[in-house]
């Protein structure tokens, strides 16, 4: 007997996707936007506003930029890695040389200061690295941040930027606040220079008063003006006046060995002498200008670049005081 066919089970067929269809080209998906972080710190992504703002300045400069941008609030004690100039940001340097350049580097700084060797030393590192630098500040560079400047071979400062003196700065323990050094060794040569105008004006008071000579006049005004002023004398810590006078040599020396390749000697020394000593106080404001009128050459920049470095001024100010250090690596 003859087995009847065995009817076939019928293929299901899914319905062919609308983007799949002949004649219409399937829709392609978008590349995620590139992430960017720094070559040193932080590792994390930055915001993409930040990231456009470096950007508009590298396509002005034609450039790639180097960024120190510590805006991190003042704190007492041991600052975190990063936050000031110092051996932490000095070894990261050294240790990301191979991808220095071998021309010129260009550096948008802005930083409060911190260690004048660190500072030195990072100079000399882009100097003899790259041969040479060039520094861009939108906002300040204060203290050994002004030093590191000294050594660039051209100072873009916008027209609200500032450099600032170079008198040390000295943690107080008992005040627990930071000092100037200039204040101790100053406070000694205005008690020094007071002695000498109360001795003057004594003598030329007596002398119109009684007609007696300068010679009979002075031996009791010397004893009078040093008996007024031994005690403020004698609270003077010769042991501690000393120290500060020699933290603010080893300022001006390194401020005078940065300019002394481009200003010669003698100019260097005036200009390194100035800003540790010309300045009442430690965040005096030093504008391009006020720059200038000291002996530093400055180099103002154009329009387009002044306007992208204000931009990037504002773009930080609305990062919570970030801490970026290094160069632009897409992650």
């Amino acid at each position: 007997m003859a087995s009847s066919p065995t009817t076939p089970t019928p293929i299901k067929v899914p319905p062919v996707p609308k983007s799949a269809k002949v004649g219409k080209k399937a829709k392609a998906h978008a590349p995620a936007p590139k992430k960017y972080a720094v070559s040193i710190f932080p590792a994390n992504p930055l915001p993409d506003k930040f990231i456009a703002a470096v950007r508009d300045v590298e396509s002005i400069i034609k450039e790639p930029v180097w960024l120190i941008i510590q805006d991190a609030p003042p704190r007492h004690g041991v600052p975190a890695p990063y936050e000031n100039i110092d051996d932490s940001i000095l070894n990261a340097f050294i240790s990301s040389r191979a991808s220095l350049p071998k021309k010129p580097a260009h550096i948008i700084i802005d930083s409060p200061g911190g260690q004048a060797k660190a500072a030195f030393q990072m100079a000399n590192l882009f100097r003899s690295h790259c041969g040479g630098f060039n520094v861009y500040v939108y906002e300040w560079a204060k203290s050994a941040a002004t030093l590191f400047t000294l050594g660039a071979s051209n100072i873009y400062l916008t027209q609200f930027a500032e450099l600032g003196p170079l008198d040390v700065q000295v943690f107080d323990p008992e005040r627990e606040d930071t000092c100037s050094a200039l204040d101790e060794v100053q406070a000694l040569e205005r008690l020094n220079a007071f002695a000498l105008q109360a001795l003057d004006a004594g003598v030329i008071f007596l002398k119109t008063r009684s007609g007696k000579s300068v010679g009979t006049l002075l031996p009791p005004m010397l004893h009078f003006v040093s008996e007024m002023l031994r005690p403020l004398f004698e609270k003077l810590d010769t042991v501690h006046y000393t120290q500060m006078s020699r933290l603010l040599k080893i300022g001006e020396a390194y401020a005078i060995r940065l300019l002394e390749p481009k200003y010669g000697k003698p100019r260097a020394e005036e200009i390194a002498r100035l800003l540790v000593n010309e300045y009442p106080e430690h965040g005096f404001y030093i504008d391009r200008n006020e720059a200038t009128r000291i002996g530093l050459k400055m180099a103002v920049p154009n329009a387009g670049l002044e306007a992208a470095l204000e931009n990037l001024k504002e773009v930080v100010h609305g990062m919570n005081h970030p801490v970026i250090v290094g160069q632009l690596e897409e992650v």
